[in-house]
């Protein structure tokens, strides 16, 4: 929010924002969408965002870690216990998915057909608990944050076809 209004004061209340995010940054972008934010915010990019800290949490437990679910489940509920403490939420409070439903304005969703650090299925998550205008764009063959590398052309087009749409 901070960043939001830096921009339209050096910019000016004529500016259009949209705000974007990959990976962490994308799982961010999603989480702010709900927010009272300035008329200048026109639209959302999120690219391989997670749909809520406790699934990517659980997902990466089993994914890096290797633990069972009969340990994960404890682990995960110690965490998120911790994480309250020290953070003040429960981590399924962290939802990218619950703060979409409120979001009313347009939305570009990227992720990598490949990728297996955030799941490529959490990002149908996102996409279905979106009200809003929005797209999917899925790059096929891309792994965690490598849509752009591998697909620049595609890439670019996918926004700027979005932009063209959204943006006046």
């Amino acid at each position: 929010m901070r960043w939001i209004k830096k921009a339209i004061g050096y910019t000016g209340d004529e500016t259009q924002i949209v705000v974007m995010g990959q990976s962490m940054g994308g799982a961010t972008v999603m989480m702010v969408s709900d927010l009272k934010l300035p008329e200048q915010v026109k639209a959302f990019i999120e690219d391989c965002g997670y749909s809520s800290v406790k699934e990517e949490v659980e997902y990466q437990a089993g994914n890096l870690f290797d633990l069972p679910k009969v340990i994960r489940k404890p682990f995960i509920k110690t965490m998120s216990g911790i994480n309250r403490i020290e953070n003040g939420f429960f981590l399924k409070r962290a939802s990218s998915d619950k703060q979409l439903r409120k979001n009313t304005r347009p939305f570009l969703f990227i992720h990598g057909g490949k990728d297996h650090f955030v799941p490529t299925e959490m990002v149908h998550q996102n996409y279905a608990a979106t009200n809003a205008p929005k797209f999917l764009w899925i790059a096929p063959l891309a792994g965690h944050a490598m849509s752009y590398p591998m697909y620049k052309n595609k890439y670019r087009q996918v926004i700027k076809a979005f932009l063209e749409k959204y943006i006046r």
